[in-house]
């Protein structure tokens, strides 16, 4: 397969929380993350995945 069509996701997940999404970008899940951890102080942890 050609790497330029391959498409990355980013599952971004709260460990204390429900919070649950899959990001197109590595810059809208860190995004998503930080903010959530802001506004709870939840740990958030974001994997890209194939």
């Amino acid at each position: 397969m050609n790497a330029a069509g391959k498409s990355e996701l980013y599952h971004l997940v709260c460990r204390e929380c429900r919070l649950e999404r899959l990001c197109d970008t590595a810059g809208d899940a860190d995004a998503v993350g930080r903010d959530h951890a802001d506004e709870t102080r939840h740990r958030v942890v974001v994997e890209r995945i194939d």
